[in-house]
Parts: C-alpha cells; sequence; structure tokens
C-alpha cells in the first residue's frame, strides 16, 4: 500500500484530496488481486482512509433480517468463493451471509462496521453511501441506524440513488429523524444527491441529462413545489471537459452540491478529476485510484 500512501500525500494536491470519492473503497477492479482487497470489503475502506483519502463510496442492500450490508450486485455470486453462491442478498440472513466465503477470503461487512471503523479512524474519513433504486426499506433502515448510532451520522458524507421517489422519502424521514430531540438536531446530516444517466434511460427510474442542458435539474430537486434534495450526482461526460462543458458545470455547481461518477473507460486521472473540481466547481468526482492516476 505505499503507492497509495505516497500518492496521498506527495503526489495529489492537497486541497483536491477531500473532492475524491475512492469507488468501492481501495479496491481491484477486476475482482481479484493480491495487491489490493476486494470491493466493498472492510479493508477497502480502512487501506484507503489510513492512506490519507477523505472519501469513499459504497452500495448497501438489506438482509432478510434487515441488517445493512455492503453489497453492488443483487447476489454474491460474482465475489464468492463458489459462484453458485447466488442466493439474492434480501433472501439471506446476516448469518448466512458470514457464511460464505468471498476471493479474498472475507465477507461482506455491515455498514455499521464500516461507519465504526471510520469513527475510529477519525480524522476526515467518511462514506458515499448508494442506496439501489426500489430500495426503499432500505432507506427506512438508514434512518433507523441513525437514530440508534447518531454519533455516526456525521461518517456519512453524502447518500444517493437514482431514485428520485426514494431519495425524496428519505428527506422527509430524515427531516422527523432530527426533530425527535436537542441531541439530534445540532447533528449534520449527510446531504442527499440524486444520481443521474448521460445515455438514455432504460429503466423508467433513471434520469437521463446532458451537459448540454441541465434545466430540468431543478424539478428533479424539488418536493411539492420546495427545494429537498441537495443535488446530483451526474455521469461522466467527454464535454464536460470543454470550456462550455465546465461552464455549465459551474453554473449548476453554484446553486447545487454536484458530483461525477466515472464508467470503466472513462478518463480517470488526477488531471481530469482536477479540471472538474477546479474549474467546473463540483464536490465530488468518483475515482478507482489506477496506477496512472497520477499520470
Amino acid at each position: 500500500m505505499f503507492w497509495l500512501h505516497d500518492l496521498i500525500k506527495n503526489q495529489i494536491p492537497e486541497a483536491d484530496i477531500p473532492m475524491l470519492v475512492a469507488h468501492r473503497g481501495f479496491h481491484c477492479v477486476k475482482d481479484h488481486s493480491g495487491k489490493r482487497p476486494l470491493e466493498n470489503s472492510l479493508s477497502s475502506y480502512e487501506s484507503a482512509w489510513s492512506a490519507g483519502v477523505h472519501l469513499c463510496e459504497c452500495d448497501v442492500a438489506l438482509t432478510k433480517d434487515e441488517k445493512l450490508v455492503l453489497a453492488h450486485d443483487s447476489d454474491f455470486s460474482r465475489l464468492a468463493l463458489d459462484p453458485s453462491k447466488n442466493k439474492k442478498v434480501s433472501d439471506l440472513t446476516m448469518k448466512e451471509i458470514i457464511g460464505l466465503t468471498f476471493k479474498s477470503g472475507t465477507r461482506p461487512p455491515l455498514l455499521l462496521d464500516v461507519l465504526r471503523s471510520a469513527q475510529t479512524i477519525g480524522g476526515s474519513a467518511r462514506l458515499v453511501i448508494e442506496i439501489k433504486a426500489g430500495n426503499d426499506e432500505a432507506g427506512a433502515a438508514l434512518v433507523r441506524l441513525f437514530r440508534r448510532h447518531p454519533t455516526l451520522i456525521a461518517r456519512c458524507a453524502v447518500v444517493m440513488s437514482f431514485d428520485a421517489y426514494l431519495m425524496h422519502r428519505l428527506r422527509t424521514e430524515l427531516s422527523e429523524l432530527i426533530d425527535q430531540g436537542p441531541a439530534l438536531s445540532r447533528v449534520k446530516l449527510p446531504e442527499l444527491l440524486l444520481l443521474t444517466i448521460a445515455e438514455p434511460p432504460s429503466t423508467s427510474y433513471e434520469l437521463f441529462v446532458s451537459v448540454d442542458d441541465f434545466s430540468q435539474v431543478d424539478s428533479w430537486l424539488q418536493h411539492e413545489g420546495k427545494p429537498s434534495l441537495d443535488g446530483v450526482y451526474l455521469q461522466f461526460q467527454p464535454q464536460m471537459l470543454q470550456p462550455q462543458g465546465l461552464a455549465a458545470l459551474r453554473a449548476l455547481s453554484a446553486q447545487y452540491e454536484v458530483g461525477v461518477w466515472m464508467m470503466l473507460g472513462d478518463p480517470d486521472d488526477i488531471g481530469t478529476a482536477a479540471c472538474l473540481v477546479e474549474y467546473g466547481g463540483v464536490s465530488y468526482v468518483n475515482t478507482d485510484l489506477p496506477r496512472t492516476f497520477s499520470g
């Protein structure tokens, strides 16, 4: 992990580090490596935070017994040592999940474990949490977790989803949470961001927006005519790096919090991230932290 420590401490401008979001932690994007932890594993987050990364992104799912566990897919077949273990996460209890063995020899951690790890590491270690579309129960479970463990709320920087209905409902539930006592009323809640795509949508819940026209964003972030969500997490487009695209990002960032997420094959390097942050005004840029990140 020396490379990661050196990257964060010596090669990335200090002002840009708070904007970088380690996608699924510091992990190997090809699912298995002796040099990097497995995605969404506890060690992938602890490695990133201990090296000086501030923000790490994770995906959560709800187990059969209503535990929030880190999982990107609907099942664990892609990561499990035995690919026949393909029952949906929602059909497994946490006890059954603990019995799974991943390619790395670890198991998927509870969200609670990862938040506690961030709290133990301290400093600026925080999570960016994605809730999958249609998983309203996971949103409600997150609110319950915050109610039981209010000191961990500060370790969550952002909650996001492609599901606008879910996000507006989460805003309502979080607002009700902070009304339940003076201690909670002083807590800074995570920002709520709506994920969007830059390609024609393939499902009913996906929201398409192009850097050429952000006019729809206002209506998506409002509920009953009032501001509700804090901003958007946009899919990267090459036009974002052009003068007109950067100007559009700056104008949007002046109104809302803005993040940018990448697909495999998109430019994932410090030059791209710095351009989006410094000239586009965005607050978050996802990265897989490849070895070529520093150029």
